[in-house]
């Protein structure tokens, strides 16, 4: 408790005017200071503690980045990346400002373990053995009801003492009524050692509560290929193209190619030339521009109206040459959903379609070319969805979201254990998927089970219950 002599004096920083007029509005106490600033903007400070629940966003769309970011680069020795979740920004200036034997508290998105961003920051916490606890919501709806990411806390000291981090998981509100010092309420602990700064930290703080031991051989994905994000157009409305625009437009076939524009669009496992058709004659954006005949008229005509719009004025369509060149991708063979709840959306695609970043793209390597059909029978099944899931970015509300790195790292069946699965079983679990999806995933479930016990130094059983327990 307090000693009630002593006087704290707290700063706070506010941008907007209306929170600002409500504060004078009852009053100004006496040991609050508000500041009518930006924080990654002032100059104020040490802190004695530090408490913040910062935005969430990318730096790249904070409009005054190029001001703040010189600066903060300045203050900590580091370049920060520029795609950087701009709470780890407000995070590394507060850790400067922190007096000796100060305490901070912050509010983070759970993606900051796993991102690349996070890398630097992760490693300036362990090497200065900053960060003492980490607090892990199972129940966020019920805490952060408006929250669009997930997230967690981060507490630290200043004290320079190499002491283990605690870990601790909130699951219900009750939980937090009972809780009279955080610090001392936590149910694992792990040496800063075993966390590494540059490895993902989901999967290693998860497994300190759920078993998940990997099967034994089994390799990194991207030995047979590498998944890359999908087409980014940076102006969609313009360069998808429905049969109805198409037409209407004249736009010509060699100005034109097959794409998935949007993940709704494909319900299935499997994707057919046929799915595509139907898609196509519904009037659904299923072809992408792709010029080919700049002098076309009808092309020019397209483009200055798109022009007339603004489209070559946007973020990613000013930097091209010229503004409405597309990139040069090959169909992919295999999808891979970009943002999934519950099951994970793989495609096995088999139309000439490229696609848009709703999608990640698979290309294999002389490898993975013969193995296509049983890397999509390993990513169809339970036992491959939960381990591709120990690489996922958490975001709020159950919604993972995948970037093709976290992919390409994922675990996968070596190529001497696909070759338990013949060619013509993985044949029959996509004919099926084209009918019945729920069964073709247990026929995937059973051959992946033929791997698992195949494996004399795994036994079947304990990994079987270790996959069931991280669910």
């Amino acid at each position: 408790m307090l000693n009630s002599n002593i006087q704290i004096k707290f700063t706070g920083y506010e941008i907007d005017n209306s929170i600002l007029d409500y504060l004078n509005h009852n009053g100004r106490q006496p040991n609050l200071l508000v500041i009518n600033d930006d924080y990654l903007k002032s100059e104020v400070g040490p802190f004695d503690g530090i408490i913040c629940n910062p935005p969430y966003m990318r730096f790249q769309k904070f409009l005054k980045r190029h001001d703040v970011l010189p600066k903060i680069e300045e203050k900590i020795g580091k370049k920060l990346i520029g795609y950087s979740n701009i709470s780890s920004v407000f995070l590394v200036k507060s850790l400067r400002e922190l007096n000796n034997n100060g305490n901070l508290a912050y509010i983070m998105p759970f993606e900051f373990f796993n991102a690349g961003y996070g890398k630097e920051i992760k490693r300036s916490l362990l090497e200065n053995h900053l960060l003492k606890q980490i607090i892990i919501f199972s129940n966020e709806k019920e805490i952060f009801q408006d929250a669009t990411t997930t997230v967690c806390v981060l507490l630290c000291k200043n004290d320079g003492k190499d002491e283990p981090i605690k870990i601790t998981i909130i699951k219900a509100n009750e939980e937090i009524d009972k809780i009279a010092d955080v610090s001392n309420f936590y149910q694992r602990e792990i040496k800063s050692s075993n966390l590494p700064y540059d490895k993902k930290w989901t999967p290693i703080i998860l497994s300190l509560f759920y078993e998940q031991e990997a099967p034994t051989e089994f390799c990194k994905l991207s030995l047979y290929g590498t998944f890359t994000r999908g087409i980014a157009t940076g102006a969609n409305d313009f360069f998808a193209l429905t049969k109805s625009k198409i037409k209407n437009w004249n736009l010509g076939d060699n100005n034109i190619c097959k794409c998935i524009t949007k993940s709704t669009h494909i319900r299935k496992a499997i994707f057919t030339e046929h799915d595509f058709n139907r898609l196509y004659n519904a009037d659904k954006p299923v072809y992408c521009l792709d010029v080919k005949d700049h002098e076309n008229q009808q092309i020019q005509k397209y483009i200055r109206k798109g022009e007339r719009l603004g489209y070559h004025k946007r973020y990613l369509t000013k930097a091209r040459h010229p503004w409405y060149k597309t990139e040069n991708r090959k169909p992919a063979p295999i999808l891979f959903g970009v943002f999934n709840r519950g099951r994970l959306k793989v495609i096995r695609n088999f139309t000439t379609a490229i696609n848009f970043t709703c999608f990640h793209s698979f290309y294999p390597n002389i490898f993975g070319q013969q193995l296509l059909n049983k890397l999509f029978v390993y990513l169809l099944s339970d036992i491959g969805q939960k381990i591709i899931k120990a690489n996922k970015r958490s975001y709020g509300d159950e919604l993972d979201k995948f970037e093709p790195g976290d992919l390409n790292d994922s675990l996968c069946p070596s190529q001497e254990q696909f070759e338990l699965i013949t060619d013509e079983d993985a044949e029959k679990v996509i004919d099926i998927a084209k009918i019945d999806e729920k069964i073709a995933i247990q026929m995937s479930n059973n051959l992946m089970e033929g791997i698992i016990t195949a494996q004399q130094n795994s036994p079947p059983d304990r990994y079987s219950a270790a996959l069931h327990s991280s669910g």
